[in-house]
């Protein structure tokens, strides 16, 4: 059992959702995005996020990172690099580590690297564990996501 995941959603103007689970490379420590895309189309209600949210966590590990190649959004948009596979997508992480529950974090382009993405200063959207033998409660994952969408549409 891991003790940290992290997922990558990347969403359009239309909030269709791109999820990628992340993996241990076998070369170093951390989490590194697999090769696994998962999509949410709009419309979607609550329930449909907390799933996504939930198999999207549940692929973490479920692999090993490939090193070098294409990465999963390059794969979905069929672009030759990242910085074309991400044009017209924003990017929100969301982390989940055992004892502290859930962050959202906005990603904004980074203008001095081109093609990356950095947190937005000072936002974070947090569900937390009010008891840690309890899970959270039923929509609070996609009211939280919900919520740093809202905020990062106002950071624009």
């Amino acid at each position: 059992m891991y003790n940290y995941k992290n997922i990558a959603i990347y969403y359009d103007s239309e909030k269709r959702l791109i999820g990628v689970p992340c993996g241990k490379p076998d070369m170093y420590d951390g989490c590194s995005s697999l090769d696994i895309f998962l999509v949410l189309e709009p419309g979607y209600s609550d329930n449909d996020l907390e799933k996504f949210f939930h198999e999207l966590l549940d692929a973490c590990y479920s692999a090993v990172p490939v090193p070098e190649g294409m990465t999963a959004i390059q794969k979905y948009t069929g672009a030759k690099s990242y910085v074309a596979a991400t044009k017209g997508y924003q990017l929100m992480e969301m982390d989940w580590e055992k004892d502290k529950g859930y962050v959202f974090t906005p990603m904004k382009v980074d203008k001095r690297h081109k093609g990356a993405f950095e947190g937005i200063s000072g936002i974070t959207i947090n569900v937390s564990h009010s008891n840690k033998h309890r899970p959270i409660d039923k929509g609070a994952l996609a009211l939280a996501f919900r919520t740093a969408l809202l905020v990062t549409a106002e950071q624009e």
